[in-house]
């Protein structure tokens, strides 16, 4: 599967359906219908809370270079190699790309992830999978850094070309993004809910306004979307779901802001699956 740009939530939340008796718990003993509705109700939130909750699967493929090696246009009096060195926002000059607190000059064993990381799923080196007492996830404000234990480093350089099922390769399947709240699966449970009751004709009890909006999903055809926008609909007929969204994004943004240095190299390229989707 090629690498894929996803405008949208990579799967359904996790939904809590206590409030919506007959709904089986189990997502494999969904009718086509419910999963549809499902899928609606998580898209219709993860937009309005401008995307920043559910987890994606991505799998990174790390190449990096290693701090020891040779820049022949660089050098100093004593016959030591010099490298520029970008800490804390000042440029140094070092013998390698260590920073002013010191360390060897050998490869770093890390793998930087961008985030914000979930967790680690699997990490393949030469097509084996590498047990998980053989790294160690430390996560930061933007990400986290896989840290190689033992006496192993992870390997300087890896073959693009092939499949990460064979030698010469590196790959790191992890979960990105921030889990759904409590609250966040209680609001789309009901969302969802309130969906199957309108497709299903339901009269009694369903708080959504009758649709005209056609929509089909996997050989599912009905009406799902009410008069209004969505926030329109979820102040009036939904105001437990709408007090949520009102509580993560209260500015209504449609995506929230990132700060981004010239000073630093561009965060890898992952490739993005959704969940339950072979590669």
């Amino acid at each position: 599967m090629p690498d894929e740009v996803l405008d949208g939530p990579c799967g359904p939340w996790p939904l809590d359906t206590s409030c919506c008796p007959g709904w089986p718990a189990d997502p494999a003993d969904w009718s086509p219908e419910q999963q549809a509705a499902a899928e609606i109700a998580t898209e219709v939130l993860w937009r309005l809370t401008a995307g920043r909750y559910g987890l994606c699967e991505e799998v990174l493929r790390p190449c990096r270079k290693g701090c020891d090696e040779p820049m022949p246009s660089m050098s100093y009096g004593g016959g030591g190699l010099l490298r520029p060195v970008l800490d804390n926002g000042r440029w140094f000059n070092r013998p390698c790309g260590c920073g002013p607190s010191g360390c060897s000059c050998v490869p770093l064993c890390v793998i930087d992830l961008p985030g914000p990381v979930h967790d680690v799923v699997e990490v393949l080196q030469d097509g084996e999978v590498v047990a998980p007492s053989g790294y160690v996830l430390h996560r930061t404000a933007t990400g986290g850094r896989l840290v190689r234990t033992g006496d192993e480093c992870w390997p300087e350089c890896q073959d693009l070309r092939l499949p990460d099922t064979e030698p010469g390769t590196l790959s790191v399947r992890y979960l990105r993004g921030l889990e759904v709240p409590t609250a966040g699966r209680r609001a789309v449970g009901q969302l969802a809910c309130e969906i199957d009751k309108l497709c299903s004709g339901s009269s009694g009890g369903c708080s959504l306004p009758t649709g005209t909006k056609s929509v089909t999903r996997e050989g599912v055809a009905y009406e799902i979307v009410p008069p209004g926008s969505w926030p329109e609909t979820l102040q009036a007929h939904m105001p437990q779901v709408w007090a949520w969204v009102q509580l993560v994004n209260p500015q209504r943004v449609r995506q929230f802001g990132a700060v981004f240095s010239l000073d630093l190299p561009p965060a890898p390229v992952a490739a993005r699956y959704r969940p339950g989707v072979p590669r």
